[in-house]
């Protein structure tokens, strides 16, 4: 059968849009391929789907020539063609040429625009089975339950949290005595493959009427965001979701729960509201694609911030991709702080330049989510570390170094351990007895002594306290939950005094007297939750004596440096002819609020990085 030839499209907003043909559902698919202005097309629906496995090829006939499509895509076309009457639709796959890359770039740049000019956009998550059937069903009665409840006044105006209470009833009313087997149901809709995808994002934000498809089913996509929402700010609610997750550790993965955090980060990132490609690219690293280069370009069309970059080019290697990326970011404080956030995690060797990540570095290296819930990936300032200072920096010729000025203003004098292993979600398989939970507890609670020791020598006089200051000083936190915060403080000495006790009682009735009372505490997810966080650092003091937390490949004797303009302070690392490394981010106390520039003798200077 001959192959199908591609027209080449003549003008910029120019498309391709597929003209479905009516058929039954055993029919040949066969449609025809047509151009049309962007501007002045007909209503279609737009696809978003998971291309998955490429084979076995399937075929669909345009225009009487055979076009080779993945089983994926076939699917869906088959499930969305009328029987009666033609459908218009648009497909990446198919109405791309994804063999000629000029054409690939320049779809992709207004790929956006694509799905907004859509009347609606079919989410396609696979054939329909038992499980997803009941999913839709009970997320349509969830939907009627709230909307019942919601005029409702919450319990307390203290947080944006729903009350236990108000939860409780709108679970009762939509799922009855069956709300362990409505939990199973929707995770089994949340771990199609679609919600890994990394294009979804770009689509479901752009998309006017998003509605999810299984097979012949249909489900507004707003009813799914509803329940996120919902069980987002029901913590109890949340954890007893989460107990239910059928795959809680994805393959590979470090972190529990990575296809909650996705849907969850989906439902958020689909607010309208401005958004920077640098803050939308770390916070989306954990979804998939074959392509590194589309982690960067299928974040362009939606931030808030594009006409800034230049960078959708098929036929650019993805260190050449890093590169522009990075020289647009330079003169933006705001911009290089999301920037920097990228290789704190990366080994020096592994980056394209020490200031310089690379993203497919990023990617290997990075361990489970901690890149989309560290402190630091916020698009406002959560600090001020250089104060009224302005940021001033400088690409030399080559592009290769950055002199930017600040101020060298400490040196880590005492490190403590590398205990990212201890933060690692893949220990929970080796914990099936109580010999191998203690042994962690033990690596655990003799973190959390070195970290307490490294504190003793502060000006605090009680260690406990500048630990307690370091290790629940997150700004986000303290806005956020402000309340449990203050019960961590609380509570935290009897914490500590329970650790210990699970670390090292042998009596087993003493031991589990103390994990349960350790569970018992109203803290007790809270300051799991930050201690987890803060496993992924190190914690340190300075000469000076100050205390913080350093990247994990951060050494003793690295300076601690203010750059003018920026909101953190940075480890740097001496290198040659009077350079420097950059190393990573840090969160040091009494530098966090803009004491650097106040501090007599240090002055501002050129700070070259390589």
């Amino acid at each position: 059968m001959k192959k199908y030839q591609y027209s080449p499209l003549t003008l910029t907003r120019q498309v391709r849009l597929l003209k479905l043909y009516a058929g039954a559902e055993a029919d040949e698919l066969s449609g025809e391929l047509v151009h049309t202005s962007l501007d002045t097309t007909p209503s279609f629906i737009a696809l978003s789907y998971a291309w998955g496995d490429s084979k076995p090829r399937k075929a669909i006939r345009c225009s009487g020539l055979t076009v080779e499509i993945g089983p994926s895509l076939h699917s869906a076309l088959q499930h969305l063609r009328q029987p009666a009457c033609e459908t218009l639709l648009w497909a990446d796959a198919l109405c791309i040429n994804q063999e000629d890359i000029l054409e690939r770039s320049q779809q992709v740049r207004i790929m956006g625009d694509i799905y907004t000019a859509a009347i609606s956009t079919a989410i396609w998550l696979g054939e329909e089975s038992d499980e997803v059937k009941m999913a839709f069903a009970l997320l349509r009665k969830f939907s009627v339950a709230w909307d019942s409840l919601e005029c409702d006044p919450p319990a307390s105006n203290d947080s944006d949290f729903i009350s236990r209470n108000r939860a409780e009833k709108t679970l009762q009313a939509a799922f009855g005595e069956n709300r362990a087997a409505a939990f199973e149901h929707i995770w089994a809709l949340l771990n199609r493959p679609w919600f890994t995808r990394k294009w979804v994002i770009q689509e479901l934000v752009k998309s006017n009427t998003p509605i999810m498809v299984a097979g012949r089913i249909t489900l507004p996509w707003t009813l799914l965001a509803d329940w996120m929402n919902f069980v987002e700010w029901c913590p109890n609610v949340k954890e007893g979701f989460m107990r239910l997750c059928p795959q809680p550790l994805e393959s590979n993965a470090k972190v529990l729960g990575m296809s909650m955090l996705r849907a969850t980060l989906l439902t958020r990132i689909a607010v309208p509201e401005k958004q920077l490609l640098l803050y939308l690219i770390v916070k989306t690293l954990e979804f998939r694609c074959a392509d590194s280069r589309d982690h960067v370009f299928a974040m362009v069309g939606i931030a808030s911030d594009a006409d800034t970059f230049d960078l959708i080019d098929y036929g650019t290697p993805i260190e050449k991709v890093c590169r522009k990326l990075a020289y647009a970011c330079v003169s933006d404080s705001m911009n290089l702080k999301l920037l920097w956030s990228l290789v704190y995690l990366a080994p020096l060797k592994r980056r394209v330049r020490s200031w310089l990540p690379n993203i497919e570095s990023v990617l290997a290296d990075r361990d489970g989510s901690i890149l989309a819930s560290q402190f630091t990936v916020q698009q406002y300032k959560d600090h001020n570390a250089s104060g009224d200072t302005v940021l001033e920096t400088q690409l030399d010729n080559g592009g290769n170094m950055l002199m930017i000025r600040g101020r060298i203003v400490d040196r880590l004098k005492v490190l403590g351990s590398e205990s990212r292993s201890l933060g690692d979600a893949r220990i929970v398989q080796t914990l099936m007895n109580r010999k191998n939970l203690q042994r962690m507890l033990r690596q655990r609670y003799q973190w959390l002594e070195e970290c307490l020791a490294i504190a003793k020598t502060t000006s605090i006089a009680n260690n406990e306290e500048a630990f307690q200051n370091a290790l629940l000083g997150d700004f986000l936190v303290n806005k956020e939950v402000y309340q449990s915060l203050e019960v961590v403080r609380s509570e935290f000495s009897t914490q500590i005094r329970l650790y210990k006790a699970m670390a090292y009682e042998n009596d087993h009735g003493r031991w589990l007297t103390a994990v349960m009372a350790s569970m018992s505490l109203k803290s007790s997810h809270l300051l799991e939750s930050m201690i987890v966080e803060k496993l992924h650092r190190r914690f340190g003091r300075t000469k000076n004596g100050r205390i913080g937390w350093l990247p994990p490949i951060a050494m003793e004797g690295d300076f601690i440096c203010v750059f003018d303009g920026m909101e953190l302070p940075y480890a740097i690392r001496p290198a040659v002819d009077g350079r420097y490394l950059l190393v990573g981010e840090c969160i040091i106390l009494g530098l966090m609020m803009g004491e650097a520039v106040e501090l007599s003798g240090v002055v501002s200077e050129t700070i070259v990085l390589e």
